[in-house]
């Protein structure tokens, strides 16, 4: 039987399905290379494996629905071990392509080489596959049209490389562009195939067919076929897409993440001024600047990293040389480097930075890039410089400042302190206080202390001091609590002036107020030794009369011893009352440090009246007392609160010399507020000076064409030092009236 020629015919509808099943592949292709790119590690191994697998099963089932759609008149069977063989092709095909566009870079020669293997793989599966029929014909192939087939299935290796690995990206491969490229690959694919299917012909043979573990396929094992290849392909997509949506979820987080930590280290360096770098060594051009850098630098990052030239120019031109010289050292060593310098910023601020950088070598040990810090250290080069000056004006100031810790040891002692106590620096620090302070004032430390520690401040303080010659020293201290960073009182800082030459001028002018006051007294009582003249007079004149009267009474023939006993009493009395004015008279000449005492305000009062009563009488002038009873005593000098009566009551009297009606002079004692008491001299005389009534207290202020001036200055000061106050105001109708008070025995001052 002669050889006849078969004519072979297609099922449209199962090409149709190979192409379909092609596109579906292309997509899976694109869309696991994507995972395989995303992948590392052992992960990427599994995703490359398993996405083969099913990219190979894919390709293998396009080709075998494609060889199924070819119908010929005899019977066909297909040798089932090979055509698993062509299945490892596909398979083997899909491993070098998704390796290849999996790759971070993929340059001609690795896309030329995996084109070749592909291609390779792909024509290699398509002709093991035709190998694997079995039917009672002999094939012929067209050897022109097997190297086309071969081609196309390189060209088309390429192709389909080149549009996987720029779709590989899940965020450009979503939507029309992947399907678009799936479309491409899809309808490229079968091109190769149906090539390699035109280069077989087959004619009759006589020759015995070989069925052994050969198949027939039927409609439902194409179906089969079809079936198992689609669940394969769409579970590859659906465990592509969940790890996908897995791996986007994965990746927010880490986004969020990262944000996050973006945000904690810009405030970080924004709490800190420390702003981040990094700039590439060749050309000098910055690689990254934070926002802090810039806020320190005063650039606006709108406009982009500034040039190195600008951030030279924006140095101070006294640093610009050692910053540069810096910089240059570190490429040349390669090594780290560190470095302050001042900034000039456009509005004329100069600002202190302390620079760090790090050499970043490549794998060939090259120099590249420095990375590092810039922190604006303004606040603390400012801190510095005030705590250096803050030392400087206390090692040049005249007093004495000293620190010591709560036990009383002395921790700082400066220069004013080596010149005030005469110990050196060296011989006070660690030793304690009481070096200073005598044995008798020990027990005001203690009180300090207790101040100190509730935290109050001790404000000029006069105390006494010894030297270290063990002379004693006048010194006003004033003391602060030094504190910890919780608030807690740890020691004490001391401000110690020397007041001695002070004290001394203070108890000269005392002394000189002193004997002032007793010259004004002086004065005053000349100006009356008339009427003390006639107050000693008094009582004289009456001794003599008594006495004469006494010797009558006893020379008598019968002396009458009765009437002598009661004249010889009545000289007796008025000797004692003589004796009194003249005491009187003389404390006021008398002249002394002032003795404090209890005093009797109205005893006082009822004294000084008597004194000066003759005065008055003497010009007409009636005087009035209402003193309250039962008054407390007063703890002060008895003859300076005499001398203030003495010139209100001249003062009162010298008022009504020429003034016509009513000449009255009133003295009042009363209880007042505050556990004090008030006296008033009251007068009906000119009353007080117009324009001038605050000015009467001045020293050397007088209405009188013989007065000093100076009595209601002196009375004034007197007054005060007793802790008591002295004004004055007119007195209704006419007059002046002057008050003034003195605390009682409970509130008088030591």
């Amino acid at each position: 039987m002669a050889a006849m020629n078969l004519i072979g015919s297609y099922n449209y509808a199962l090409v149709a399905l190979s192409v379909l099943i092609a596109m579906f592949a292309s997509y899976a292709a694109l869309d696991l290379a994507g995972r395989v790119t995303a992948a590392g590690g052992w992960t990427r191994v599994v995703w490359l494996l398993g996405g083969a697998g099913a990219m190979g099963t894919g390709i293998w089932s396009m080709h075998y629905i494609g060889m199924l759609a070819f119908i010929l008149p005899i019977p066909v069977a297909y040798h089932w071990p090979t055509v698993l063989l062509s299945l490892l092709a596909a398979i083997l095909a899909s491993v070098v392509a998704l390796d290849v566009v999996s790759r971070q870079k993929m340059g001609a020669s690795r896309a030329v080489a995996g084109s070749l293997l592909m291609g390779a793989g792909i024509a290699s599966m398509h002709y093991i596959g035709m190998a694997a029929m079995r039917l009672p014909a002999m094939c012929q192939l067209n050897s022109s049209l097997v190297v086309m087939s071969v081609v196309f299935a390189v060209l088309i290796s390429f192709a389909a490389l080149w549009i996987t690995f720029h779709f590989r990206d899940e965020k450009k491969g979503i939507g029309w562009e992947k399907l678009a490229g799936a479309v491409v690959m899809g309808i490229a694919i079968p091109v190769m195939h149906y090539t390699g299917m035109a280069a077989a012909s087959f004619t009759t043979s006589g020759t015995p067919v070989d069925l052994s573990h050969a198949v027939s396929i039927t409609t439902l094992g194409t179906a089969g076929i079809t079936a198992v290849t689609f669940v394969v392909l769409g579970l590859a997509l659906l465990t592509s897409s969940v790890d996908r949506r897995f791996a986007a979820q994965t990746l927010e987080l880490q986004e969020e993440k990262l944000q996050r930590s973006e945000a904690y280290l810009a405030e970080a360096q924004r709490l800190t001024h420390t702003g981040s770098w990094a700039w590439r060594v060749a050309g000098l051009d910055a690689l990254h600047l934070s926002e802090e850098w810039y806020r320190i630098y005063g650039f606006n990052p709108e406009n982009g990293p500034p040039a190195f030239e600008q951030l030279l120019q924006r140095t101070h031109p006294e640093d610009r040389a050692k910053w540069k010289g810096a910089i240059d050292q570190a490429i040349d060593r390669k090594s780290d480097y560190e470095v302050e310098v001042r900034i000039l910023l456009p509005d004329a601020t100069t600002k202190y930075i302390h620079t760090v950088g790090h050499p970043v070598l490549n794998a060939s040990g090259d120099l590249v890039q420095f990375v590092g810090s810039s922190t604006d250290i303004t606040e603390r080069k400012r801190a510095e410089q005030a705590t250096r000056l803050l030392a400087a004006i206390v090692e040049s100031s005249h007093d004495a400042i000293v620190s010591k810790s709560l036990n009383g040891v002395i921790t700082s002692w400066n220069k004013g302190a080596e010149r005030l106590f005469g110990y050196a620096a060296e011989e006070a620090v660690g030793q304690n206080i009481t070096l200073i302070i005598p044995p008798e004032r020990r027990d005001e430390e203690r009180t300090i202390v207790d101040q100190l520690t509730r935290g109050e401040r001790i404000d000029h303080f006069e105390t006494v001091r010894k030297r270290k010659d063990g002379s004693l020293i006048d010194v006003s201290l004033t003391i602060s609590p030094m504190k910890d960073a919780s608030g807690r009182v740890v020691g004490a800082s001391k401000l110690a002036r020397d007041i001695t030459e002070r004290k001394r001028a203070e108890e000269a002018l005392r002394q000189a107020q002193t004997d002032l006051a007793h010259a004004s007294r002086l004065t005053t009582v000349g100006e009356f030794t008339a009427s003390l003249a006639h107050e000693v007079k008094q009582p004289i004149a009456a001794i003599v009369t008594d006495a004469n009267t006494c010797v009558r009474w006893i020379t008598r023939d019968e002396p009458d011893l009765s009437e002598a006993r009661q004249a010889a009493w009545r000289i007796v009395k008025d000797a004692k009352r003589a004796s009194e004015i003249i005491n009187r008279v003389r404390l006021l000449f008398k002249k002394g440090t002032p003795q404090r005492e209890l005093v009797d305000v109205n005893e006082l009062a009822r004294e000084m009246i008597v004194l000066l009563g003759d005065e008055a009488a003497r010009h007409s002038i009636s005087v009035r007392t209402e003193l309250a009873e039962d008054l407390p005593h007063v703890i002060g000098d008895r003859v300076q609160l005499q001398q203030v009566l003495m010139n209100l009551i001249v003062n009162g009297v010298d008022a009504m010399h020429d003034m016509d009606g009513p000449r009255e002079l009133t003295i009042k004692s009363q209880p007042a507020q505050n556990n004090e008491l008030l006296l008033s001299v009251s007068d009906t005389g000119v009353g007080l000076p117009r324009q001038q009534a605050d000015e009467i207290f001045n020293a050397f202020f007088t209405t009188k064409t013989h007065g000093t001036g100076m009595g209601l200055h002196i009375s004034r000061s007197i007054v005060e030092s007793h802790g008591g106050r002295l004004w004055a105001a007119d007195n209704s109708p006419r007059g002046a009236c002057f008050c003034f008070t003195l605390p009682t025995k409970a509130e008088a001052p030591e």
